[in-house]
């Protein structure tokens, strides 16, 4: 049998840990969260968000829900490389909340005050 040498042991712990941290960030992202649902239940009443990918705001209330994120339907209004929103030009912030009337509300909110909005008290964890 072969001997590993020393640079193959060290090729094989990187590429270890390399695969770990990848599935931990998958994980991180699509792992169930309490926050589930509300995200369906706001998606479920028509609700959506409209975003940046350079927007503070968003990130924070992405940051809110957690992987229950990715229930929201948000829809991104700049496109790669811009710092304006050419993709939604009918709006002039982000985040920009769609209500199921169709009028809007602007800024990151907390999810009380989102389930309240879009009825769904019943789903808050």
């Amino acid at each position: 049998m072969k001997k590993i040498s020393f640079s193959q042991s060290v090729l094989i712990i990187a590429l270890a840990v390399i695969v770990l941290l990848l599935g931990s960030s998958l994980w991180k992202n699509i792992a169930p969260s309490k926050y589930d649902a509300l995200a369906q239940c706001i998606t479920d009443a028509g609700g959506q968000v409209k975003v940046a990918y350079w927007c503070s705001a968003c990130a924070k209330q992405e940051a809110m829900f957690k992987s229950a994120w990715r229930l929201i339907d948000s829809i991104e209004c700049s496109s790669p490389g811009s710092s304006v929103f050419d993709l939604c030009p009918e709006i002039s912030a982000t985040p920009t909340w769609i209500l199921p009337d169709g009028s809007t509300m602007e800024g990151a909110y907390e999810l009380t005050k989102l389930a309240e909005v879009y009825s769904c008290e019943n789903t808050l964890p």
